[in-house]
């Protein structure tokens, strides 16, 4: 159904830009999806030049490929990812798509696996013949298939936070996400800034997981905060009582958490049936499934750094920009995401056609060289390229949970109710 009228009006204020948004949630997300351009083939205008000098090919498609994990643990993230992308690729397409190109969404179902993933790649780029990728939330997946794309130099966005595959020699990879290991920083900062020592540590072993507790307890080392203990999980686990029960065997003054999907829900859950009150550093913001898994009790003060928070609905939202975003998801599939990975697509899909833009062209190769002057208001904030390091976060905010879908500013959380919370829980830290 086209919801174009509606979502252009409620756009207008804040993008001056008209949506077209057309769909509905799948029960079940299929394999691979190829989401039709609906442009007359072979039709081109040669005498229509950009200011750069390149000609704009309408009547042609700019093939999107996408790898993302639409079935297994992390499927949510996966699902809510498509879906934004299909709205972002509306919204492109009727205000002028790539160059004058249509965008043609080609997606497949990575199922978590790195090894999916690389398969995938290959095909996308010798079987699809992809314009351009965007890859899975998960970074293990990007890792893995990461030297596949940038080796045929077709350009890619990735949606993970992991610093790995960043870390990497692949001049033709960038992301419009945050690093985990900058996140891991200031959440160490935030440590510091609460007077706590000592930190026990509780992180997966997937590629994001494992790398940002690695980069988190080499942090405290450098800040002088203590690690009292670090505990592993492995995929598949829901039991981690015997990890919990070392965790807090020396009476940490904060835990720290790596985790990812149900998992991070699972683990707040049973951290406070453990017997464990105080606060909860993670590498992500509790989402509203994770605070529902968890219980709300439970997802109180878990704090984390992070560009953007997650709303329990559009109302309970004060950024006008998020508010509209949300918007335009909740007007397509009649709910708004439970993850954050909504901003994540729609700050990769502007940053991508700003590229286009400024380049002039759909070539990978031209994209991958307008980068550097890409600058442009994200919704965590500005994302700029021009560091060379192919990252456009490069600031972040710092949040602790409060309850009922509410997240504060941690530093204002601490002068205004940190007494509160110690007379709350009992601890004195």
């Amino acid at each position: 159904m086209k919801l174009k009228k509606l979502v252009a009006v409620s756009l207008a204020a804040v993008m001056a830009l008209s949506l077209a948004a057309c769909g509905k949630k799948d029960d079940k997300p299929a394999d691979s999806t190829t989401k039709a351009a609906g442009t007359e083939a072979g039709k081109t205008d040669e005498s229509k030049k950009e200011e750069g000098g390149s000609e704009a090919a309408s009547g042609e498609t700019f093939k999107l490929g996408a790898f993302l994990q639409l079935t297994g643990n992390n499927s949510v993230a996966g699902i809510e990812s498509k879906n934004t992308l299909e709205i972002m690729i509306d919204y492109i397409n009727d205000n002028g798509g790539f160059n004058g190109q249509k965008i043609e969404l080609v997606c497949y179902d990575s199922q978590g696996s790195p090894e999916e993933a690389v398969k995938i790649a290959s095909k996308l780029v010798q079987n699809d013949k992809v314009d351009a990728i965007v890859g899975s939330v998960n970074s293990s997946e990007i890792l893995a298939a990461g030297k596949t794309i940038n080796d045929s130099k077709t350009f890619m966005m990735g949606l993970g936070t992991a610093n790995t595959w960043m870390a990497e020699d692949w001049p033709y990879v960038f992301r419009a996400t945050v690093n985990n290991a900058n996140l891991a920083t200031n959440t160490v900062d935030m440590i510091v800034e609460a007077g706590f020592k000592n930190v026990s540590i509780f992180n997966g072993q997937d590629d994001a997981s494992l790398s940002t507790a690695d980069a988190f307890e080499k942090i405290c080392g450098e800040k002088g905060i203590e690690v009292l203990a670090r505990e592993m999980y492995d995929v598949g686990d829901t039991d981690y009582s015997a990890q919990i029960a070392k965790l807090i065997k020396g009476d940490p003054q904060c835990v720290y958490m790596t985790t990812s999907g149900n998992d991070i829900g699972a683990f707040v859950k049973q951290l406070r049936q453990g017997g464990y009150k105080g606060i909860l550093f993670s590498k992500e913001i509790m989402s509203m499934r994770d605070a529902n898994i968890a219980g709300n009790e439970n997802a109180i003060y878990t704090a984390a750094s992070y560009p953007y928070v997650i709303y329990p609905n559009i109302d309970a939202c004060d950024d006008a920009k998020i508010k509209e975003v949300l918007q335009m998801y909740q007007d397509v599939y009649g709910e708004i995401p439970t993850t954050e990975v909504i901003y994540r697509v729609y700050d990769t899909m502007m940053v991508m056609w700003e590229a286009t833009k400024i380049a002039g062209s759909n070539d990978s190769t031209a994209i991958k060289d307008a980068m550097p002057e890409v600058s442009i208001e994200g919704l965590g904030g500005p994302l700029t390229y021009d560091d060379g390091t192919r990252e456009g976060y490069h600031t972040s905010k710092n949040w602790i949970y409060v309850g009922d879908g509410k997240n504060k500013d941690f530093t204002t959380w601490l002068a205004e109710d940190y007494d509160a919370y110690k007379s709350a829980t009992g601890r004195e830290y």
